[in-house]
């Protein structure tokens, strides 16, 4: 069975919808790098640069990092999958709730999930709880492996689920040290901000996190596809001192290049770079994703205009869901997880006219909607021409949560109107 378990599928809707539950920059793609596009596709007919140079020398000046510690990608996903696969690691931490694709390609390559709770979120056993735990040690007391882990197996299907510069501190051109091929036996994967809450690790965590997996024999992979909608520090400052943190980029987000695909990690561990290219196909990469991602390396002010407009919209819709007895999680990030606990009617509009329906009164079938055991505050938003994130695959979080991202003042206007709408006082 082929499931897809993210935002973004608007392809078999009829009708033209809001997408909120996609996470890109509301400014849309620069207008350099979409004519950058455009231009590869109307001139270039040979294959795709398989080594990505002038897109990775884009990024070397861009971000402050030798080429050698670059290795381009079809976007995040593809770099984490490919990660995996030239790991092979026994054990892998993810965050829950989190993003599924790191749970997901480790799991394809054998590893066993162990599930650490962000801040926020009763999951289990916190990050810095179950890190003394190398891949091949047990716990001293119980002589077990750490809770809220699961051996993968071969019929598993796993569903859990930045103009300033994105560092701020001091970094050598090249990175020093000894760059010979090792050997990690686990992964720990952490998100930066965190997907779906928007919370942040710290740069002091974060370098606290890189020093026990250095003990532990481990990888620490940082996801920092949101950062740059924030005024966080990125791990790429503690590249030259962490020779075992590989830190996974991407533009999808902040340019708003999900359609074209490019993505990009950074390490001092260059053999470990190598593998990761090694385990990707020849042109990886198009034509048309190198030539705009290059344009955007040169775009000046644009992701400082974004954090602003982000901010901006965060606030207002954060008050305007708050008002309406909703939690709004606080977030970072250009997204929001909501989650409602009012447990109050719901007043959904069909063609049919006007029906009223409650959370306890989800087998009522009614016109419009997918199916009884659905969120109905999806539901009532998809009627209304409105899709938003349905956050069930995130471990930890059920049908009482969604997210979204945060779009256009004009789209956002139009959300809070039909919560508003939904959720009528009195």
């Amino acid at each position: 069975m082929r499931n897809y378990e993210h935002g973004g599928d608007i392809f078999a809707e009829e009708n033209r919808i809001l997408d909120f539950s996609v996470n890109i920059n509301p400014l849309g793609m620069p207008q350099s790098a979409s004519e950058a596009a455009q231009r590869a596709v109307r001139e270039e007919t040979s294959y795709p640069d398989p080594f990505c140079r002038k897109l990775t020398a884009a990024l070397s000046e861009r971000y402050g990092l030798s080429a050698e510690n670059i290795v381009c990608g079809n976007g995040a996903s593809d770099l984490i999958l490919r990660l995996c696969a030239a790991v092979r690691p026994e054990r892998v931490f993810v965050p829950a709730p989190g993003f599924s694709e790191y749970a997901r390609s480790a799991a394809l390559f054998g590893a066993e999930i162990c599930e650490y709770s962000v801040p926020g979120f009763d999951t289990g056993r916190s990050l810095a709880e179950m890190l003394p735990f190398a891949p091949d040690h047990k716990d001293y007391k119980t002589g077990q492996g750490p809770s809220n882990c699961s051996a993968a197996q071969d019929d598993t299907v796993y569903n859990s689920e930045p103009s300033k510069p994105c560092h701020s501190e001091p970094m050598a051109k090249t990175l020093s040290g000894d760059l010979t091929n090792s050997s990690y036996s686990g992964i720990v994967f952490v998100c930066r901000p965190n997907n779906p809450d928007g919370s942040m690790m710290s740069l002091d965590e974060l370098r606290e996190t890189a020093v026990s997996c250095e003990e532990n024999g481990s990888l620490l992979a940082v996801d920092e596809c949101f950062l740059e909608f924030t005024d966080g520090t990125s791990a790429l400052a503690l590249l030259d001192r962490h020779r075992n943190i590989v830190v996974i980029n991407a533009f999808t987000k902040t340019y708003a290049l999900a359609g074209l695909r490019l993505g990009f990690a950074f390490s001092a561990d260059t053999a470990l770079l190598d593998e990761i290219y090694r385990f990707g196909t020849p042109w990886s990469v198009s034509s048309a994703a190198q030539s705009a991602g290059i344009a955007c390396c040169s775009e000046i002010g644009f992701l400082a205009e974004s954090r602003r407009y982000v901010a901006e919209e965060r606030k207002r819709l954060i008050s305007a869901i708050e008002n309406l007895g909703l939690t709004v999680f606080p977030s970072e990030a250009n997204f929001l997880l909501i989650k409602d606990n009012r447990g109050l009617e719901v007043i959904c509009r069909s063609g049919n006219g006007e029906e009223t329906f409650s959370s306890e009164k989800l087998d009522v079938n009614l016109s419009g909607f997918e199916a009884s055991e659905m969120l109905i505050l999806r539901e009532a938003l998809s009627v209304r021409g409105i899709k938003v994130r349905d956050c069930r695959s995130f471990t930890g979080l059920d049908d009482s949560y969604i997210r979204i991202g945060i779009r256009t003042k004009e789209e956002n206007i139009a959300l809070i109107k039909a919560l508003e709408d939904i959720y009528k006082q009195g």
